[in-house]
């Protein structure tokens, strides 16, 4: 993206934390991964979504990432439309523009040779990726893989080295191997969202070897050729092999479809051209992302700033915060001791009025919410407890949600607060960083920093000061939304616009306290930590290309189902790893049944005390009666081999435990 941007000439930098990026002030920051890391600060903040939901279906803290980004640069059509279809209710404006995960617009030459090789680079986040394809490639000599050594040493004599992630060395050993191949996980098909391997090799002026997505056939059309992968790895493999023994041979011809690709992309899908629209869509974001941003007039809200325990040098660096609305109110309160020093130096913009509530000293934060909120004279109020930065269009976007949904009591937005710190490890398709801000899990009660009540509803509450600290501003939203949430009247804005500080932060009597208020509400029965849906457990792993196959098989999950299986049975499990090994001690409680051995694609020998077989070694005296399950990620693969050895010789049982491992495995924090 840099050698994109320095093209066209625009200042940019890379930044890693939330005070680099407001050093650097842009007028927008693009976030790689939104479902990872929501929006932190005030800077418009476009989240780039090219990775498919379902990868993210299981994480709890994905949907609200992401949505809490101010605009969406979209893979794809059904990518726009589902955040649409998220968002349709709140009234949210929802500011898109195409983005796709692609390269600058370099034009290297078309170098395809009869000595070519298929580029290949990749990480194997998720294990070993299409197995058997690429072993078939690199017997052949007609693969060049790169990658982190350490993830392809099952592949050694097709490893050719790790490549820097520099935007450049990629592109040019990709047109150094004159083709290269683009696959694409299920999930990606399913999406339509293309990879970043189909773009570079554009711009590298390499022959593609794609399977048939639907974003490459409909813009790439006779430009590429397309393999069929619904056979399988091995089906696909001579497939490959055949296109690449063509290339070979018919060299001049497949450089003329590279460079006819070349110049699609360079026309249509080169950072240069998708990054044109953005600062048009930055200026809509500006436009919609309040109440009336073309009329600033003052919103009809009274803002509280109560005086805590950071006394009126804090409260006074609320003020100023609150100073940047976009959309200003119509009156400040500032409360407590010390008010009238802290109001009298502030600047507010015409039509606000600025007042002061003077309490004695020795007095609480919670007091000073009281007292402010008793004077409030507008038709709604908020408040900026201790800690609270409000990005500028906090109070436009709190507003317009009453706008949009005139019967609503209580609107409440998106807080994030600061981050713990955990010390896990993050597994998956890209690395979670650590950042110092992550957004207020969703629970019955909201934050109290996000929220924008009517004034005329906070009467009943604000009658008798309970006499808290910080924790007064937690109370009235504990209160606010057990009034209004069951009732239907109390709205979430979607949108992210403050930082606060976190409920963990009360004094530990204030949270007792806090508990107090509630005894006398019906309680409710703890569901505790119950396991991931069976609607969302996956039947095989996320680079299977043939999921339907595995969704056909008997499925072992929960106790009963290791239960049914035929008694006196004697089990082969297909996976001598860390699946086959979970398996095994699950199988070891059942007295009914007998584990015998291990499959294993690409061991043998012996794993914990059994012996180790590939699929064709296994003896025929050992086939009948036997039942296969398959504790792998590859179920589909491992299927169509058995078929392929075995089946001549005996009808198959088997049965898919993959989702029993996957759950397991969630469970220990880990990716299946």
């Amino acid at each position: 993206m840099a050698i994109a941007l320095d093209a066209i000439g625009w200042e940019h930098q890379i930044v890693n934390t939330v005070e680099e990026l407001e050093s650097f002030a842009p007028d927008a920051a693009l976030c790689l991964h939104p479902q990872a890391v929501p929006k932190m600060t005030a800077v418009p903040s476009l989240g780039c979504h090219w990775n498919p939901p379902s990868i993210f279906e299981n994480d709890p803290d994905a949907l609200a990432n992401e949505l809490s980004h101010d605009g969406f640069l979209t893979a794809g059509v059904a990518i726009e439309r589902r955040l649409r279809d998220i968002l349709w209710r709140s009234g949210r404006s929802v500011a898109t523009a195409p983005m796709y995960p692609s390269s600058q617009g370099w034009k290297l030459a078309a170098s395809l040779n009869v000595n070519s090789r298929f580029f290949y680079v990749g990480s194997n986040w998720d294990g070993r990726r299409f197995p058997a394809l690429l072993e078939a490639l690199g017997r052949r000599r007609m693969l060049a893989l790169h990658g982190q050594a350490e993830r392809w040493q099952h592949l050694a004599e097709a490893f050719m080295g790790t490549l820097p992630f520099d935007g450049r060395s990629v592109i040019e050993r990709a047109q150094a191997c004159g083709m290269g191949l683009c696959l694409h996980l299920p999930a990606h098909l399913e999406a339509g969202i293309p990879n970043m391997r189909m773009f570079e090799l554009c711009a590298a002026g390499a022959l593609i070897v794609s399977d048939r997505h639907p974003f490459i056939v409909e813009h790439f059309r006779d430009t590429v050729l397309y393999i069929d992968t619904a056979l399988g790895e091995e089906a696909a493999a001579e497939q490959i092999l055949a296109h690449g023994d063509w290339a070979r041979t018919h060299a001049a011809a497949g450089r003329d479809m590279a460079r006819a690709a070349q110049e699609v992309f360079l026309q249509r899908f080169s950072l240069e051209r998708l990054f044109a629209p953005l600062p048009d869509l930055v200026a809509e974001i500006r436009r919609t992302s309040g109440h009336r941003p073309e009329r600033p007039e003052p919103l009809p809200v009274s803002v509280i700033v109560p005086i805590g325990e950071g006394g009126p040098a804090e409260a006074s660096e609320r003020l100023v915060a609150l100073s940047g609305q976009r959309e200003p109110p119509k009156e400040i309160v500032v409360a407590g001791h010390g008010a009238q020093s802290v109001a009298e130096p502030i600047w507010v913009p015409a039509g606000t009025s600025l007042r002061a509530v003077e309490l004695p000293a020795g007095h609480m934060e919670g007091n000073a919410l009281w007292a402010g909120a008793q004077a409030a004279a507008q038709g709604w109020v908020t408040w900026l407890p201790e800690g609270a930065r409000p990005f500028p269009e906090h109070l436009g976007s709190l507003y317009a949600a009453t706008v949009l949904q005139p019967d609503t009591c209580l609107v409440y937005s998106q807080v994030l607060q600061p981050a713990p710190e955990t010390g896990e490890s993050n597994p998956g398709p890209f690395h979670k960083p650590k950042r110092p801000w992550r957004l207020v899990e969703g629970g019955s009660v909201p934050h109290p920093a996000g929220l924008l009540a009517r004034r005329n509803r906070l009467e009943s509450l604000l009658r008798d000061d309970p006499g808290l600290g910080a924790g007064g501003a937690w109370l009235l939203a504990q209160q606010l939304s057990t009034l209004f949430k069951t009732a239907g009247a109390c709205v979430d804005s979607r949108r992210t616009t403050i930082r606060a500080r976190a409920e963990s932060a009360l004094p530990q009597v204030e949270q007792v306290r806090l508990g107090h208020f509630n005894q006398l509400r019906p309680r409710q029965v703890s569901k505790g930590n119950n396991p991931p849906a069976l609607a969302t457990l996956p039947w095989t792993g996320p680079s299977d290309l043939n999921p339907q196959i595995a969704e056909s098989l008997p499925r072992l999950l929960e106790p009963e189902d290791f239960a049914h299986l035929p008694r006196g049975c004697c089990v082969y499990i297909y996976g001598a790893s860390r699946g086959g090994e979970l398996l095994r001690l699950e199988l070891a409680k059942w007295t009914h049944i007998s584990v015998a051995g291990f499959l294993d694609s690409y061991r043998r020998g012996e794993a914990w005390g059994l012996p180790v077989y590939q699929p064709e070694e296994l003896p025929i005296s050992k086939i009948t009666g036997i039942v296969i399950v398959i504790a792998n990620q590859y179920v589909a693969a491992c299927v169509e081999r058995l078929h392929r050895h075995l089946s001549g010789e005996v009808s198959l049982t088997l049965y898919n435990a993959y989702p029993y491992i996957h759950r397991h495995c969630v469970a220990e924090g880990k990716t299946a």
